[in-house]
C-alpha cells in the first residue's frame, strides 16, 4: 500500500508496516522520543540527554502501533503520541 506521506503520523505507520525498520525518533517540546517496533517508548530530555523514561507494551503488530499512538507520555501529560505526530511534518522524524 503506497500512501502519500503528509504528516509524521503517516511516516510512523510506514515504519511499523516495514519489517526492515525498528524505530521512529523525533523531538518535541524538549523531549526526544524513540518509538520502538519492539514494544517500547523511550523519552529523554534533549538538553542534557538525562531523565530517561521507558514505557513498555505487551501488544504486537497493529495493536502495538495503536497502543503506542494512544499513549500520553509528553511532559505536560496532555497529548497522545498520535496528536503530536499529527502536528509534525514528516521530515521532523527519522527512522532507525
Amino acid at each position: 500500500m503506497d500512501m502519500e506521506v503528509k504528516t509524521a503520523l503517516d511516516k510512523f505507520y510506514e515504519c511499523f508496516e516495514n519489517p526492515e525498520k525498528d524505530d521512529v525518533f523525533f523531538d518535541y517540546d524538549g523531549l526526544r522520543y524513540q518509538l520502538s517496533c519492539c514494544g517500547y517508548i523511550f523519552t529523554e530530555r534533549t538538553e542534557d540527554c538525562e531523565d530517561e523514561q521507558e514505557y513498555g507494551f505487551d501488544e504486537h503488530g497493529k495493536e502495538l502501533a495503536e497502543a503506542i499512538l494512544d499513549s500520553i507520555v509528553n511532559q505536560n501529560r496532555d497529548k497522545t503520541i498520535r496528536e503530536i505526530l499529527s502536528e509534525l511534518p514528516p521530515e521532523a522524524i527519522w527512522l532507525g
